[in-house]
């Protein structure tokens, strides 16, 4: 299987607020290149830890996986009211 990347944006639990883990990956992902990373993100000590959870089997189940294209161009827009 190839090496893909993915930019990992974690967001840490907090009171009130789950774990989440978001991916930004590129348009060309294939679905089995997608479940790899799945995996990898699941099982990762140091995403876990990073996003308040205990590093074994059991915790990761508590993990939100986003999963987003990453876009070539951001386009930032700013709304006055």
């Amino acid at each position: 299987m190839p090496k893909i990347t993915a930019d990992v944006f974690i967001t840490k639990k907090g009171p009130g607020v789950g774990p989440g883990v978001e991916l930004l990956v590129d348009r060309k992902v294939k679905s089995g290149e997608l479940g790899a990373l799945i995996q990898h993100v699941a099982t990762n000590e140091k995403i876990l830890t990073a996003a308040g959870l205990k590093a074994c089997g059991g915790c990761k189940s508590g993990l939100d996986i986003n999963i987003r294209n990453r876009f070539d161009k951001v386009i930032n827009v700013q709304v006055e009211f």
